[in-house]
């Protein structure tokens, strides 16, 4: 159930939402929402579905049966701060070639260390 708690936060986090406007949205009370991101509760299908829902993600995401996020992008809507995906892939197209096989060989580095970091994370918890 951690994975799913951990999901939930940071989905939250990145979009700097606090949990009672996620609460409200599920139509249940901060507290209720606090204990599944503590993974005091076990969050139910329906909830499950009504986040996946407000984040655009996949259900098997959110269960951690998909490494990946999904779902539809909308290219105008602010992807990070204030930029939205337009904009940035607006921008990666003005770099030349070999800044362009830069950034893409980073972003795999920073994903790669991501999961690692996940594992690793996971790996303490157990213990």
């Amino acid at each position: 159930m951690g994975n799913i708690a951990n999901r939930i936060k940071n989905l939250r986090q990145e979009k700097n939402f606090k949990q009672w406007q996620i609460a409200k949205y599920l139509d249940i009370t901060q507290q209720s929402y606090s204990y599944y991101e503590q993974s005091k509760r076990e969050l139910p299908m329906r909830h499950i579905v009504k986040i996946a829902e407000f984040y655009n993600v996949s259900t098997d995401y959110l269960l951690g049966t998909a490494p990946r996020r999904s779902g539809n992008f909308d290219l105008n809507s602010n992807y990070i701060q204030d930029l939205t995906l337009k904009s940035v892939v607006a921008g990666l197209t003005k770099l030349n070639t070999d800044n362009r096989q830069e950034l893409i060989r980073f972003m795999y580095h920073l994903d790669r260390h991501h999961d690692n970091h996940e594992k690793s994370d996971a790996t303490v918890r157990r213990k």
